[in-house]
């Protein structure tokens, strides 16, 4: 079975999540949380994060997130990870947390270290008590990562060119100009390949402990 899921931040503005909802287009969004950007201070919060939560919540749509790495030490994972629990904490999520990498501003880094700075960033996700997972995209996990590195964690993996990556992965991006009602612009979207509301929910695995 698929599931389709849509992935949001501040980029598609304010959201008619009764309209998403509606549509019959959706089985669950994926909501992103942290980033960073000298005009927000440095790491923020996604302004609009707490209100396509909250909407998401009201309406019954099942609920993941992700966060947009920039980190390229430990110091700076810590950072980033401090805001990403704050932005977390309390919530129940019926799908997982993501690390999102895919900066180029990382590509330095060789592929070891910074599959190793990704790992322990999902690793501390497990540990607060949530499904960790990998967000990034095919030629960036070919050539910037170690994927053997990294294969304890699902794969979210983006790939617009209309199939389906060999590579293992739970979800696939096929698009980031797709179309839903209530939202004004392009959305990402995903076909998710596991029930992940069910194993969540089996593993106790949905709010920070």
């Amino acid at each position: 079975m698929i599931y389709r899921y849509l992935d949001a931040s501040r980029w598609q503005g304010t959201i008619d999540w009764d309209a998403v909802k509606r549509s019959g287009k959706v089985d669950g969004a994926i909501l992103k949380t942290v980033s960073t950007n000298k005009s927000f201070g440095g790491v923020y919060i996604d302004p609009q994060f707490e209100r396509n939560y909250s909407e998401c919540v009201r309406l019954g749509i099942p609920v993941g997130a992700y966060y947009y790495t920039y980190a390229q030490n430990e110091a700076a994972r810590a950072v980033e990870l401090v805001k990403v629990k704050q932005a977390l904490q309390g919530k129940p999520f019926q799908l997982p947390v993501a690390v999102d990498v895919e900066d180029n501003k990382l590509k330095p880094i060789p592929a070891k270290e910074l599959s190793a700075l990704v790992a322990g960033a999902a690793k501390q996700i497990e540990a607060w008590g949530l499904y960790a997972m990998v967000y990034t995209y095919t030629s960036y996990a070919n050539t910037e990562l170690d994927i053997d590195a990294l294969k304890a964690f699902d794969l979210w993996i983006a790939d617009y060119r209309g199939k389906r990556p060999t590579r293992k992965h739970g979800i696939w991006q096929y698009t980031s100009e797709g179309t839903i009602p209530g939202i004004t612009g392009n959305v990402d979207l995903n076909h998710a390949y596991k029930n992940y509301p069910a194993i969540i929910q089996r593993a106790g695995l949905s709010v920070i402990r």
